[in-house]
């Protein structure tokens, strides 16, 4: 277990915050080195864990966000967003049976199934297979 000062835990707190503010402002580059350094100081923090993950997907980084996705999960296995985030990931790298795992946790964890299938859809247009 990593043990983290309170100091720790609050610089991370201002650098996720940060992070947010770039992902909001159409930065997702930025912002995943904000909450990368977040997440250094706070392993443990499911929501760092997943906005690093959709700053990742954002990039293209698939593969990448797939691993933080799957953090926030193992973190909070009820984090509906981060499944359907991690459906996105897998699909765009053609792990078709992951993606449809995940597509079918977050609808049972209340996903909206339109939303999903609308990204999927777009997704589809952009794959190399």
């Amino acid at each position: 277990m990593n043990m983290n000062s309170k100091e720790d835990i609050v610089n991370s707190k201002k650098l996720f915050e940060k992070g947010l503010k770039l992902a909001q402002l159409g930065n997702p580059m930025d912002a995943s080195k904000l909450f990368e350094e977040a997440a250094w100081l706070d392993p443990e923090n499911a929501k760092i864990q997943y906005n690093l993950g959709t700053a990742h997907l954002s990039l293209g980084n698939f593969e990448q966000a797939i691993i933080n996705l799957s953090n926030a999960i193992s973190l909070d296995n009820s984090f509906v967003d981060a499944y359907g985030n991690r459906c996105v990931a897998y699909f765009a790298i053609g792990e078709d049976i992951n993606s449809s795992n995940d597509f079918n946790k977050a609808k049972s964890l209340g996903a909206n199934e339109d939303g999903l299938n609308a990204i999927l859809d777009y997704v589809k247009t952009k794959r190399k297979d």
